[in-house]
């Protein structure tokens, strides 16, 4: 690992970036004090799982709670196919034999 000031970072950018391509982390400085790190990153890294937004989340809430008062439910393989269905208008949901989503009575 190595430390830089931001000036001497801004200098040797390219160098300090093939650094963290061989697999350094390099610390940026303001002063003495630490501020900001470089670090390699994988493709791994990038991977971003889908995420609800605040009203899609509301809607999957209020969705559930109207479910459980039916006696009813919807089973989802993951987050990816939780925002495909709360993109879709909420008159056009899937039922029972189409995909992956279900629809379920309580026993």
């Amino acid at each position: 690992m190595q430390a830089v000031t931001i000036r001497e970072a801004k200098a040797r950018l390219n160098a300090l970036v093939e650094a963290a391509e061989r697999g350094e982390q390099v610390v940026l400085m303001r002063g003495a004090k630490h501020v900001a790190l470089i670090v390699p990153l994988s493709e791994k890294d990038l991977e971003v799982s889908p995420r609800l937004s605040d009203g899609q989340a509301e809607r999957l809430w209020r969705e559930i709670a109207e479910a459980r008062r039916h006696g009813t439910g919807v089973v989802l393989e993951g987050p990816a196919e939780a925002v495909a269905v709360l993109a879709r208008p909420a008159g056009r949901r899937r039922t029972r034999g189409a995909g992956t989503e279900t629809s379920r009575r309580k026993r």
